[in-house]
């Protein structure tokens, strides 16, 4: 029987690695604690080994990489994985909404890539002739989790997390430290929004499972803040994504890839715009990765999906924006359809199954 190993030293991409070990049983192997303790939390059925470069007598991560015949990932890691003899297969962590020609060449060196959906597709083929891959669409990982939304369902999760069911719920997902609103919106948010509504605010991964300084003041400050709303929840990624986005009626983000997975359910949107991140910085960072101009355009579509709030200082009104983004989801149906068909093909649970049978066929013999 073939030895698998799965690996990532982020979180982010453990959910798609998840979906191809209940195909495939294998060993999830990383560097940092953070995210084996994530692991072992979310996904404890999942086998989960510490990788450490000088305490190797200690931990066997390392071992079980030396003797794999197959290591999953989902980030290019050449310079990692390199010393390795397995055969190895990356499977894209996150959307991944810019595939330049240099982040595509990053990931060249696996035997075989397995692909999204049309958009990576699309993108890819702009530089077949010049890099020569094994490509096989499969499908998005992590909506293999996504569970069917139902009345049941929803009152279900919103009470496990301790949440009002008779109240719609506002899901906040910004994106990482540098570009994210997080320091500008979280606290407003609690401030602002109106009183009938449950309050999910979820940091970027890179923050929460591996906070600086500032980051665990932060969060001491919005729990803090939470803890005197009612309905409120400040998630550490304790949760899986895919039951927080199921419950959403709303979706505030800064126009990034759980915005994008939210569409599976077709949620509503508002996207913030700040100083460091906007839809014009978005094309300012694609003409830099020289991305194809006819990608970026439909890459900036995302922001015809719902409306948009450009925060600059403290005093914007959240609640109206968020009032009538909820009521305006109607209007933005058909862009959020069109946009989730270009990412992500079909609305289907099955990417685990096609990407093991990918595996199989091309790198188990």
């Amino acid at each position: 029987m073939s030895r698998i190993v799965y690996y990532s030293k982020m979180f982010q991409a453990v959910p798609h690695l998840a979906q191809v070990e209940r195909q495939l049983p294998g060993t999830f192997v990383s560097s940092r604690r953070s995210t084996i303790s994530a692991v072992r939390h979310l996904y404890p059925d999942f086998p989960a080994r510490l990788e450490s470069r000088w305490l190797s007598l200690f931990y066997d991560g390392k071992r079980k990489l030396r003797e794999a015949d197959v290591i999953v990932t989902g980030s290019p890691y050449r310079r990692v994985l390199e010393p390795y003899t397995a055969k190895k297969c990356t499977v894209f962590h996150g959307t991944y909404m810019m595939l330049s020609k240099s982040a595509f060449q990053a990931n060249a060196h696996y035997d075989l890539l397995c692909v999204i959906g049309p958009r990576m597709q699309q993108m890819m083929a702009r530089f077949a002739d010049e890099i020569a891959v094994n490509a096989v669409p499969t499908g998005f990982l992590p909506f293999g989790e996504f569970p069917e939304r139902s009345p049941a369902q929803r009152e279900a999760v919103l009470r496990d997390y301790g949440l009002n069911p008779e109240w719609r719920t506002i899901v906040y997902t910004p994106s990482r430290r540098g570009i994210g609103s997080w320091d500008l919106l979280a606290q407003q948010l609690l401030v602002k929004t109106p009183a009938e509504f449950n309050l999910v605010l979820r940091p970027h991964p890179s923050q929460s499972l591996t906070p600086r300084a500032r980051d665990r003041e932060s969060f001491r400050k919005v729990r803090s803040m939470a803890a005197q709303r009612p309905g409120s929840l400040v998630d550490l990624t304790s949760k899986p994504l895919s039951d927080v986005l199921s419950v959403a009626d709303l979706v505030v983000s800064d126009a990034n890839s759980p915005a994008e997975e939210s569409l599976f359910y077709d949620v509503p949107q508002l996207f913030i715009e700040t100083s460091h991140f906007s839809r014009e910085s978005i094309q300012q960072l694609a003409e830099q990765e020289c991305m194809h101009p006819d990608d970026t355009a439909q890459l900036l579509t995302l922001y015809d999906c719902g409306p948009r709030l450009f925060l600059a200082g403290d005093d914007y009104p959240i609640a109206p924006q968020l009032e009538q983004a909820i009521a305006a989801g109607s209007q933005y149906a058909s862009a959020r359809q069109r946009y989730f068909s270009w990412v992500f093909g079909s609305r289907d649970r099955q990417a685990g199954q096609r990407v093991a049978e990918a595996i199989q066929t091309y790198l188990i013999k």
